[in-house]
């Protein structure tokens, strides 16, 4: 006689057509359609059974209908538990997390020896937690996880990089890195993501080349799309644009993605005219742009200056039936005010749906770029009068505007209220826009003596606007020593060089012309050639 009775046999082979049946849980009505042929044979509160229909609800965002599954496990183990908490970690539910960690501790056997500050158990549990920490931005406790897990993974490695990254501590991310090195931890394919985004951060681009090369020596890239985007966006970011480009064409499947990336990129590096071009090489790809791409080719529209194109966006959005938000309405503003059209900028802003801070600011800089302070002012007055807050970037945009105009009394004005009535402390932009209010008005003695008398260091654009406006006033005297506080701000910029060459040439020094372009080719500095685009019957002209 078999030793295996017809009963047990045919639970197996139930079992067996069961399992086979989860490739196919690619809908929710396939997915109950399964849950419930395995209730009707009372395999339910299986954690084997169980716990795939909890990830399969979880795959498809049911999260609802994870937690039932869950929920009718009778013997719950690690796996099942990792998988709920897993799966409302990564759908931000951290609430939930903490929740079900808690029952956790209740519930399971052995799951004593965790504590939300120090888990020196199994791997599963530890990455949903520092996950959910660095997410919520308690780096400190998503710290604690990491330190207090002796088996680190690739995954706990990469959360803790990518926590730190979220909040611009790059150091810190490269501090992770010594220490994968000198514990002998290999590179993967997560831990270089967050390793190349640093140094895309913080313009690192030899250290970025460096994990370039580790990548292509590790085989990670061809496989890698995410790999591939943050490659050329650290490029691009570096200021390596041909680095970027020449990467992105190597690439033969590129998504929406890449393309918005390398379009922002850019766009980014004022290469306007290119963006454009690449824009209209994605369309031809049949490839819908996102609203990051769309972002993106407007701003190359503003710093082009091309109305036309501007419209065009503005079309194509209009056509696509295009979520005209208050970001996206704020970047049209700021387009047209760019392309010389106030107007437009009004109309926008008038039929926006919702406005907030921001937008009123955008309207307020667009008037005050055109000289338009009269219209400004009032503009902000009935920002207040609608309960609208102004922020630091409003009263930017407003001493931008009296500066535009030359209006130093309602300058000074706005500039008090701005600590007395707000309460918000003045930044180096604010100084600035200060000391070019006071210099474009001619008040040069008093600009320096503001500068010298500021409660902050005075910064490069601090002394940029005095020695700019020491050249439209012919202030030779001051500028030299206005020049001499900047040059070590920015020895590198040819922009200084040129300016106070050009002062000493407004009063016929020549002498000392031929001295500061001696240092500038010294130095081996370059001017950078100008161009002006102006748009004459509907073409863009740049010369």
């Amino acid at each position: 006689m078999p030793i295996i009775t017809p009963a047990i046999s045919s639970q197996n082979v139930t079992k067996t057509l069961l399992h086979s049946l989860f490739p196919f849980a690619k809908t929710l009505t396939l997915t109950q359609q399964i849950h419930a042929r395995i209730t009707l044979h009372g395999f339910h509160g299986s954690v084997i059974f169980g716990s795939r229909l909890t990830d399969a609800y979880i795959q498809l965002g049911s999260l609802q209908f994870a937690q039932k599954a869950f929920d009718h496990i009778i013997h719950k183990n690690l796996r099942s538990w990792n998988t709920i908490i897993s799966g409302c970690s990564n759908n931000k539910l951290f609430l939930d997390v903490l929740r079900l960690f808690s029952r956790m501790r209740r519930e399971f056997v052995g799951a004593d020896s965790f504590n939300l500050f120090g888990l020196e158990g199994d791997p599963y549990v530890a990455p949903a937690l520092g996950k959910m920490y660095s997410q919520l931005g308690a780096l400190e406790d998503a710290r604690k996880v990491f330190e207090g897990f002796p088996g680190r993974n690739s995954v706990l490695w990469g959360i803790m990089m990518k926590g730190f990254l979220k909040y611009s501590k790059e150091l810190e991310v490269f501090e992770l890195f010594s220490r994968m090195k000198s514990s002998g931890f290999e590179l993967d394919a997560f831990t270089l993501e967050g390793l190349v985004r640093a140094c895309g951060n913080i313009s690192a681009g030899i250290g970025g080349k460096m994990f370039h090369g580790l990548c292509i020596k590790k085989n990670f890239i061809d496989s890698n799309v995410y790999l591939q985007t943050f490659l050329v966006d650290m490029y691009l970011k570096c200021g390596l644009l041909d680095f970027g480009l020449k990467l992105f064409e190597e690439f033969s499947e590129r998504d929406v993605v890449l393309w918005s990336t390398m379009i922002s990129g850019l766009a980014k590096n004022g290469k306007g005219s290119e963006v454009v071009a690449l824009f209209r090489q994605m369309l031809q790809q049949s490839l819908i742009p996102n609203s990051f791409t769309l972002a993106s080719i407007i701003l190359a529209c503003s710093l082009g200056g091309s109305l036309k194109q501007g419209k065009s966006v503005h079309g194509y959005m209009i056509r696509k039936g295009v979520d005209f938000d208050v970001v996206n309405c704020t970047t049209f503003i700021d387009m047209y005010a760019r392309c010389g059209s106030v107007a437009m900028a009004q109309k926008v802003f008038v039929e926006m749906p919702e406005k907030n801070v921001v937008s009123w600011s955008a309207m307020i800089n667009a008037f005050g770029i055109h000289g338009l302070c009269s219209e400004a002012l009032p503009f902000f007055d009935q920002m207040r009068s609608e309960n609208q807050v102004p922020n630091s970037i409003t009263f930017i945009s407003l001493l931008s505007a009296c500066s535009h105009s030359g209006k130093v009394a309602e300058g000074w004005k706005y500039f008090k209220a701005m600590t007395q009535d707000y309460g918000i402390v003045p930044t180096e932009e604010h100084y600035a826009c200060m000391v070019d209010l006071l210099g474009r008005a001619g008040k040069i003695d008093e600009a320096l003596s503001f500068i010298n008398n500021m409660p902050i260091k005075a910064g490069a654009s601090d002394w940029g606007a005095l020695l700019d406006a020491c050249r439209i006033h012919r202030r030779v005297e001051i500028a030299e020593k206005v020049a001499k506080k900047l040059l070590p701000l920015e020895a590198n910029k040819a922009s200084v060089y040129v300016l106070l060459s050009n002062i000493y040439a407004d009063s016929g020094k020549w002498e000392l012309v031929r001295n500061i372009r001696y240092k500038f080719g010294k130095k081996g500095l370059h001017k950078s050639v100008g161009f002006t685009t102006i748009e004459v019957g509907k073409k863009l002209h740049i010369f």
